[in-house]
């Protein structure tokens, strides 16, 4: 699956929010699916290359 590098850079910088909001986020769940979001973004970004 080849995705644009405009694409690329969208999903790099949803990444780059949810980190920010993690560092904040008190409540364990907040921060358990912002790992989760985060993870599942950087992964459709490897598979890609």
């Amino acid at each position: 699956m080849a995705l644009s590098q405009e694409v690329k850079e969208k999903l790099q910088k949803r990444i780059d929010e949810l980190k920010k909001r993690m560092q904040y986020d008190a409540n364990d769940l907040d921060y358990e699916t912002h790992l989760h979001q985060v993870r599942e973004l950087q992964k459709l970004i490897n598979n890609s290359k």
